[in-house]
């Protein structure tokens, strides 16, 4: 970084005070300007539109940009190039932990340098040639910082993401298999139950909402990515949903009882192909946490970003909860650290107890834990929540001495509000879950979609 401070100082050192001010003057009078026809442009493209069309993402955004230009021309002046260079990294790293691709960021500035050229144009006191050049170099290079870290972020997430994919193939492995083999059949049996019981109404989830669906999408699918047999599961969830949807719409038993042998065809065909994926897993290194065997903070960005983008893409709803045991240390002083553990693999018992397949809890460090659950609206969500918080409290832990003893956990619940950074995300279930923590402990708090939280009036939590 030191280096680069240097290079954005000799740049500043090759034009005159008066055009570093009058570059800065312009950039302020006319900074609105360019973050508007910023994303004026920026909309009318299909590949860019779909980072920039939610409302409340714009305005953050635009916020966002408006310092930035400020900031990056306002360097000349107050001399403080390695802050500078630091902020054009961290950009960097934002625009690829949200997925941002490199074209759209070079995209983005050329934007941003035609209408300064344009707003120069009909500025009746004209800026000298040295202060454009001043213009476009600080613009060029601050993208060039950012194309830098950019870059380093995006191969170091590809590694993670392709050690995660062979991690996640082989994770518990056999008892996947098994569970979501016996998870297939009793959607399967349940359907035909409800068939053959003569209902006059029949309602059944669609399998790709079953928790066999679920986990196959969320996690199985990813973890064989490249696999031929991933499409055609997808194909056949896909093709048993709409005969599902027939058979629960008709009303002829003849064609009922067709429709669910090509549906048993199907999920046997689909099986088949389950058995096959798994026959290809190798194990890798571990990403589960020793204690706890949840998985750890290793792929948990990789996670994250994964499924807020299947979020966005597909309008599926997604939660997050952050969960901490309360006055931990207490427990680790009084009856020792082994109790202590005893405690952690308790809430882990919660997670799991509360959770289904396609859902992913995390042992973050210490006593903090992380819940994703997919396909998850605020009502799940609340009522997992409050069904974990009941659990512990309720829970008695029976230390190797004889001794007994009880905890609570508190829980921050955040509802995805459709913004691409993953890193907002943790950070809003972060600060839910310190409100919880300042307001009594052992309750939940759900989060807003403002920086604003509010308690879960619960009796039973307070």
């Amino acid at each position: 970084m030191d280096m680069l401070a240097g290079q954005w100082q000799h740049i500043c050192q090759n034009y005159s005070s008066d055009d570093l001010v009058h570059a800065f003057q312009f950039i302020q009078d006319n900074a609105l300007i360019l973050v508007e026809e910023f994303y004026k442009n920026m909309r009318l493209e299909k590949e860019s539109a779909e980072f920039f069309s939610d409302d409340l993402i714009q305005q953050r955004l635009r916020n966002t940009l408006h310092q930035w230009l400020l900031e990056s021309f306002s360097v000349g002046i107050n001399k403080h190039y390695l802050q500078a260079v630091q902020k054009q990294h961290t950009v960097g790293h934002v625009h690829a932990r949200v997925g941002i691709p490199s074209w759209l960021i070079m995209r983005g500035v050329r934007e941003i340098e035609r209408k300064i050229f344009e707003l120069l144009e009909e500025d009746e006191q004209l800026l000298t040639l040295t202060t454009c050049s001043y213009l476009v170099q600080v613009m060029s290079f601050a993208t060039e910082i950012m194309c830098r870290s950019y870059e380093a972020k995006t191969a170091k997430n590809q590694e993670i993401k392709h050690s995660y994919r062979l991690f996640s193939a082989m994770q518990d492995v056999a008892v996947q298999k098994d569970k979501q083999r016996s998870c297939l059949l009793d959607w399967e049996n349940e359907l035909m139950y409800k068939v053959f019981s003569g209902q006059e109404t029949l309602r059944h989830p669609l399998l790709s909402k079953s928790e066999f669906g679920l986990w196959f999408i969320h996690k199985a699918s990813y973890a064989f990515t490249g696999s031929d047999q991933v499409q055609l599961i997808i194909e056949r969830i896909h093709q048993v949903d709409t005969l599902n949807q027939i058979i629960l719409e008709c009303q002829d038993k003849t064609k009922k009882l067709n429709l669910i042998q090509q549906i048993r065809e199907l999920n046997r065909e689909i099986q088949y192909l389950i058995d096959q994926l798994f026959q290809v897993a190798e194990y890798i290194e571990s990403g589960n946490d020793y204690l706890t065997q949840l998985l750890n903070r290793r792929y948990l960005n990789t996670i994250i970003s994964r499924e807020i983008t299947y979020s966005r893409q597909n309008q599926t709803p997604l939660a997050l909860l952050a969960l901490d045991a309360d006055f931990f240390k207490t427990i680790n002083d009084k009856f020792g650290h082994a109790a202590g553990d005893l405690a952690l693999k308790f809430i882990a018992d919660g997670l799991q107890k509360y959770s289904q397949g396609s859902d992913y809890a995390f042992r973050v460090g210490g006593e903090e834990f992380l819940l994703l659950l997919v396909d998850t609206d605020q009502r799940r969500a609340m009522n997992i929540a409050e069904n974990i918080c009941k659990f512990i409290e309720e829970g008695i832990i029976t230390t190797a001495q004889g001794m007994q003893f009880k905890f609570t956990v508190s829980i921050g619940c955040v509802i995805y509000d459709g913004h691409p950074d993953y890193q907002k995300f943790l950070d809003t279930a972060d600060t839910a879950l310190y409100a919880a923590k300042n307001t009594g402990r052992n309750r939940v708090y759900l989060a807003k979609n403002d920086p604003d939280t509010r308690v879960l009036n619960t009796p039973s939590l307070t």
